[in-house]
C-alpha cells in the first residue's frame, strides 16, 4: 500500500467514517512488528522498537505535510465573553487528529497533531514550554507532545515568531518548504509565505542554523538575517535591526490556552514593565482570550485577573506589577 492510500484511510478513520475492517487494517499496519513472528524473530528488541518508532515518526510527518485536520478559528468577542474554559477553546481551535494503536492491550494514545490556521495573530504555548506567535493567515502544524521524539519538529507556512526553550538533547526544527531552521534555545522570526519568492529568517536572541536539505546556508546570531531566494535556490546573509521585522506581532493577539506567566512575558515586552507573582498557582493557570493592540495595560490586566480569579497592583512609578490570587 502506498503512502497516499494509507493517509487517505487514516484521514477517513480520524473523521470517524472508517468501517471496522479499515480500523483493523490500520491498527495492524502499524503493529506489524508486534504481530508477525517471522519479522520479530529476525530483529532484536531494540531494533524492532527503533523501526516501529521510525514508522510512527513518518506517519506524523506526512500528516503534518498534508495539513490533515486543519480547523478554522471561530472569532472571539471582546474579553467580556469571560470564563470560557480553555479546554473548550482548544477543542474548537486546534483538535486535529488522535491515533490509537492496539497491542493486545487497551489502546495507547500518541501525539495529537494540531494545526493552527487563523485570520488574526495568535500566541500559543507548545508542550515543551516554548511559545509561538503565529501571524495572521499563517499555518503551523505541531504535535501535542514531543515525548518519545528525538527532535522537536513543526511545519510553518507564513510568518511566526518563535521563543524556544533550551533543550540540548532535543533540537527544535522549523520546516518551511525546502528550508529547515534548527535551534537549541533562542528567539527568532520566520517569514515564509508560499506565494512569495523569499524565505526570511531573523534572529533576536541565541543562534540558529539554516539549511536547504542539501547544504548549510548559514548560522546566524542576534540582529542577523538569512534570506533564501526560492527560484534561484540561493541565500544571502546580512546584519539587521531585528526589532524592525517584529512590528507585525504587536497587533491584535489571540491568547490560545496559555498560562498567566506566558501572557506576562509578552506584556513585559510590549509595555516595558516587570511582572511578579505571589505564588506558582497563579503563574500556571491557563486561559484563552483576545487582546487588542489599542487596549491599555490596565484593561489587559483586569481581563487576565477576571479570567483567573486574581488581583493585581500596578506601581506606575517603577513600572512593576504584582499579581496575586484573589482571596
Amino acid at each position: 500500500m502506498d503512502k497516499s492510500t494509507f493517509l487517505r484511510l487514516l484521514h477517513k478513520y480520524l473523521d470517524g467514517h472508517a468501517n471496522s475492517e479499515e480500523k483493523q487494517f490500520l491498527s495492524g499496519y502499524y503493529n506489524l512488528f508486534e504481530s508477525e513472528p517471522d519479522v520479530v524473530v529476525l530483529m532484536r528488541s531494540n531494533q524492532r522498537n527503533k523501526t516501529k518508532d521510525q514508522i510512527q515518526q513518518e506517519i506524523w510527518k506526512n500528516i503534518a505535510l498534508k495539513n490533515y485536520g486543519t480547523t478554522g478559528v471561530r472569532p472571539l468577542w471582546r474579553n467580556w465573553v469571560a470564563r470560557i474554559s480553555a479546554a473548550a477553546l482548544v477543542l474548537i481551535v486546534s483538535t486535529a487528529a488522535v491515533l490509537y494503536f492496539i497491542n493486545h492491550k487497551p489502546a495507547k494514545q500518541v501525539a495529537l497533531v494540531r494545526s493552527v490556521e487563523n485570520k488574526g495573530h495568535r500566541l500559543i504555548r507548545l508542550a515543551d514550554g516554548s511559545t509561538v506567535i503565529v501571524g495572521s493567515g499563517s499555518k503551523l502544524n505541531y504535535p501535542s507532545s514531543f515525548d518519545g521524539m528525538d527532535k522537536r519538529e513543526v511545519y510553518l507556512e507564513g510568518q511566526a515568531y518563535f521563543d524556544i526553550k533550551h533543550n540540548s538533547s532535543k533540537p527544535f526544527i522549523v520546516h518551511t518548504g525546502r528550508l529547515e531552521t534548527t535551534v537549541l534555545g533562542t528567539a527568532f522570526n520566520i517569514k515564509a509565505w508560499p506565494a512569495e519568492e523569499d524565505i526570511i529568517v531573523t534572529v533576536t536572541r541565541g543562534k540558529v542554523k539554516v539549511d536547504d536539505h542539501h547544504k548549510l546556508l548559514g548560522v546566524i546570531t542576534p540582529n542577523q538575517q538569512i534570506t533564501y531566494h526560492k527560484p534561484e535556490k540561493s541565500a544571502s546573509q546580512k546584519k539587521v535591526d531585528s526589532q524592525a521585522y517584529l512590528t507585525w506581532k504587536d497587533q491584535d493577539l489571540l491568547f490560545d490556552d496559555v498560562t498567566v506567566a506566558d501572557a506576562a512575558e509578552l506584556l513585559e515586552e510590549r509595555f516595558k514593565v516587570r511582572i511578579s507573582f505571589s505564588d506558582e498557582q497563579i503563574r500556571s493557570k491557563r486561559f484563552s482570550t483576545i487582546f487588542y493592540k489599542d487596549e491599555s495595560l490596565d484593561h489587559v490586566l483586569k481581563s487576565i485577573c477576571e479570567f483567573n480569579n486574581a488581583a493585581y497592583h500596578f506601581n506606575k512609578e517603577n513600572a512593576t506589577i504584582a499579581i496575586s490570587s484573589r482571596e
